[in-house]
C-alpha cells in the first residue's frame, strides 16, 4: 500500500474566506474571527482593525461576547458592547481601542462542540441589525459543514494509516471492510469539498487502496469518476438509493452509471462487476 498524499488544508483559510465574504456586504464593518484552542478561543484573523489590540486575544469560555457565544454555542448581538450587562467585560479594552460599539458573534459548531466564532463590529453609531447575524450564521454554517467534511477524511486516513503500520491485520476481514468503506467514503467527499486541492489530495488517497491488480491481469477497462464512485458504493452492498444519497445523486443516475461500468467491465450484474473491478485493482 503507497503512503498517501494527504495533509488537512489550513482551517483558518475557512475564516479568512468568510470574512472577506462578509466585509462585501458590510462595509466599512470590522470583521475578526478565531479558532478554537483547547477550551479557549484564539483571534486569529482580522479585516478593518486600525490597532492591534485585538491580535493577541485569548478568549475564555463565558468571558466577553465571544466567550459567551462559544460557551452557549448561539449567537448574541449587542448594541454598544462596553455597556451591555448581557456580557462579562474583561475584554473592553481592546474594545475601547479599537473604538468599537456595536458588535455581534457567531459560533461555528461542529458535533455540538464550537470549533471558532465569527465576528461583526460597527465603530459609528448604526447598529448592526438582525441582517448581519444572519448572514454570519450563514457563513459559520458553510464553515461548520468543511470542517465536518475534514474531520471525516482526517477519520479516514487514520484508518488507513493504522492498517499501514500493521500490514499483517489487512488479512483480518474487518480490517479489509473497513478499508473499503474507507475507500467508499473518501470517494464520496472528494464529490462534496468545495477545495479542489483537497478533491485531489482524496482521489490520489483512494487510489492508494485500490489493490495491484490480480497476477495475470492487464487493466483495459477505463471507468469515468462517477461510475467508480458508484462501484465502490455498490461493493459495500449499498442499494441505489442508498448510493445515490452518499453521492448527492439521484437513484436513476446512480442506475445508469452502474449500467456503463458493468457494460465495460464485461459484467452481467453487479456482483460481478465489483469482482471485476477487484480483480483489475480498481477497488479495494
Amino acid at each position: 500500500m503507497q503512503p498517501n498524499a494527504y495533509s488537512r488544508p489550513d482551517d483558518r483559510e475557512l475564516l479568512r474566506a468568510s470574512l472577506r465574504l462578509l466585509a462585501g456586504r458590510f462595509r466599512p464593518a470590522v470583521l475578526f474571527a478565531g479558532l478554537a484552542s483547547g477550551e479557549r478561543l484564539q483571534l486569529t484573523d482580522f479585516l478593518g482593525t486600525a490597532t492591534s489590540s485585538l491580535h493577541q486575544v485569548v478568549v475564555v469560555p463565558g468571558a466577553g461576547l465571544g466567550g459567551r457565544v462559544f460557551t452557549q454555542r448561539r449567537p448574541f448581538l449587542v448594541d454598544d458592547y462596553v455597556a451591555s450587562e448581557g456580557i462579562t467585560h474583561e475584554y473592553d479594552l481592546a474594545v475601547r481601542r479599537e473604538r468599537l460599539t456595536s458588535m455581534a458573534a457567531v459560533p461555528v459548531v461542529v458535533r455540538g462542540k464550537s470549533r471558532a466564532v465569527l465576528y461583526i463590529a460597527s465603530r459609528d453609531s448604526a447598529r448592526l441589525g438582525e441582517s448581519a447575524v444572519c448572514e454570519a450564521m450563514a457563513a459559520a454554517a458553510e464553515i461548520a459543514g468543511e470542517l465536518r467534511v475534514r474531520d471525516e477524511v482526517d477519520r479516514r486516513v487514520a484508518i488507513i494509516d493504522t492498517a499501514r503500520a500493521e500490514p499483517a491485520l489487512t488479512h483480518d476481514r474487518s480490517w479489509l471492510e473497513h478499508i473499503r468503506e474507507a475507500h467508499a467514503e473518501l470517494r464520496s467527499l472528494a464529490g462534496t469539498v468545495s477545495d479542489p486541492h483537497l478533491a485531489r489530495q482524496l482521489d490520489i488517497i483512494g487510489s492508494h487502496l485500490a489493490p495491484p491488480p490480480a497476477e495475470g491481469v492487464h487493466p483495459t477497462a477505463r471507468l469515468a469518476r462517477r461510475e467508480l464512485d458508484v462501484l465502490a458504493q455498490v461493493a459495500l452492498g449499498c442499494s441505489y438509493q442508498e448510493t445515490a444519497e452518499r453521492l448527492g445523486l439521484k437513484a436513476v443516475t446512480v442506475k445508469s452509471y452502474l449500467q456503463n461500468a458493468m457494460a465495460k467491465l464485461s459484467a452481467h450484474n453487479r456482483l460481478e462487476a465489483v469482482s471485476a473491478a477487484r480483480r483489475l485493482g480498481l477497488i479495494p
